[in-house]
């Protein structure tokens, strides 16, 4: 597959649970997005959610190291599937102004899906996809 193409699935939705407490969940539909123009990022959309809920943008460095080692620090941390939490669940924290969700993620099809997205682009090629001169132009006018 050609790298600027997109990837064979672009999209992964899910099913995921939502912990509110210690013994408490509820399951809630997601949507990752992977986009090569974008080729840094993962997009985390809820399903069905308002405005107000806006998507949350993931590594996918950190989704791929996560699914083997706790990976991250402030917003995001993603911690691999382990015996007290389940062997088939990858947790990811986002924290932000309004407190922090913990997310129970289905190991497996997390994994199946970023490795499409590591053939479609492959780790170390990721720069090749940017457009530098527009990144340059973004920040200097928001700088």
């Amino acid at each position: 597959m050609n790298p600027t193409d997109r990837t064979e699935r672009p999209y992964l939705d899910l099913t995921v649970q939502l912990v509110l407490g210690a013994a408490a969940a509820v399951p809630v539909g997601v949507r990752l997005g992977y986009d090569p123009a974008d080729p840094l990022a993962v997009r985390l959309d809820f399903h069905g959610a308002s405005e107000a809920v806006p998507p949350w943008f993931l590594s996918r460095d950190q989704l791929r190291g996560g699914l083997r080692t706790p990976t991250g620090e402030g917003n995001v941390r993603v911690c691999p599937p382990c015996a007290c939490h389940g062997p088939g669940t990858v947790r990811i924290v986002l924290r932000g102004r309004e407190g922090a969700a913990v997310l129970y993620v289905p190991a497996a099809p997390l994994r199946g899906w970023l490795a499409g997205t590591f053939a479609a682009v492959p780790a170390g090629t990721e720069g090749t996809l940017i457009h530098w001169d527009e990144v340059v132009t973004e920040l200097l006018r928001h700088g």
